[in-house]
Parts: structure tokens; C-alpha cells; sequence
């Protein structure tokens, strides 16, 4: 495929070339597409690294998929960038499950009685038992809703429901307390 003609090749021709193996024929829908994919992946995670990362895999995804492919209106980009929000739906969930609070060494003396946990298992305690084993399973134990739902017998949403409800009795256990150990 001649690169002056690249500018009035639609994407289909270039899906059916890239059916058949050409290289050249993927090399030419990224090139028209990436910048495209990448401002969109850049402005859902935030990041230019990451961005690049979810561009990547979209392609490579895009290219093991070409078989797959769904044509719009005679551009794969509608196809391309379905692929990259799910790439970025993943990207979001990872960070999200790694984001951790910095620890703050003034914010209580850790020989002092106030640094004792036995005040989060007095809160813990005034759940019910099914949402206690919620949250130890979710919160603490990291697993997922639907792991848990089929722990107790429950589903996903039941599960988040109920998470949502126990962390807002525990919120409101705690927050007392923590204001008091502040306080001091």
C-alpha cells in the first residue's frame, strides 16, 4: 500500500489487509488512529506513562482481534476505542486497589493506650455477623464482591450494599474516637 494513499484508504481496507497479515496495513491504522486513542486513555487515567501503556495494549489487543474487528460508519476507531476503555476500566481498578495512605508517625504515640486496636474490634463487634465477615473478607482480605457473594450465599450487589451500609456504621463509630486521640 502506497503511504499517499493512506489518506483516502478507509479503515475497512486496511482491516481486511491487516486479516491477511499486513504489517504495513496495521502500521498505517495506527499511525492514523494512536493520537486519538492515547489523548483518550490520557485524559480517563491521568497520566502520560500510564496512557502509554493503555495505548499499547490496546493495539496489541486490537491486532490479536482483527479477526473480530467491528466496523462504524467505515472506522475501526469507534472499535479501538472500546478496547482502550476497558484497558482503562482495569488501569483505574489496579490503581485503585494499590492507593495506600502515607502513614503519620505524630498522629499518636504507638506505646500509648489510644494506639491500641481494641476500639476498631469494639465497632467491629456492634455489626451484624454477616457484615462483620463483609468487611474482614473484602476490606481486609482483598477479595472481590462476587467472591464473597458466594461465600455467604449472596450476590455482588448485595454484597456492596451491605459493605456500603457497615462502612458507614463504622465511620461513624470511629470518627468520635479518632477526633478524641487527635484531640490529645
Amino acid at each position: 500500500m502506497n503511504i499517499d494513499e493512506l489518506s483516502e484508504t478507509h479503515d475497512i481496507d486496511f482491516l481486511l489487509a491487516c486479516r491477511a497479515g499486513d504489517l504495513d496495513a496495521f502500521a498505517a491504522l495506527y499511525k492514523r488512529h494512536a493520537p486519538t486513542v492515547l489523548r483518550y486513555a490520557w485524559s480517563r487515567v491521568g497520566d502520560r506513562s500510564l496512557a502509554e501503556e493503555v495505548l499499547q495494549d490496546t493495539f496489541t489487543t486490537a491486532w490479536a482481534k482483527r479477526r473480530s474487528a467491528s466496523i462504524v460508519d467505515l472506522s475501526l476507531l469507534p472499535w479501538l476505542l472500546a478496547i482502550c476503555r476497558n484497558y482503562v476500566r482495569n488501569q483505574i481498578r489496579r490503581s485503585a486497589r494499590s492507593r495506600t495512605t502515607p502513614f503519620d508517625p505524630g498522629w499518636t504515640d504507638p506505646a500509648s493506650p489510644e494506639s491500641s486496636l481494641a476500639w476498631i474490634e469494639e465497632a467491629m463487634e456492634e455489626l451484624s455477623p454477616t457484615d462483620r465477615r463483609i468487611v474482614e473478607l473484602c476490606l481486609i482480605d482483598g477479595f472481590s464482591y462476587r467472591h464473597v457473594a458466594e461465600q455467604i450465599d449472596s450476590t455482588p450487589a448485595a454484597v456492596g450494599k451491605r459493605l456500603q451500609r457497615a462502612r458507614r456504621r463504622l465511620q461513624a463509630a470511629l470518627s468520635p474516637r479518632e477526633s478524641e486521640v487527635r484531640d490529645s
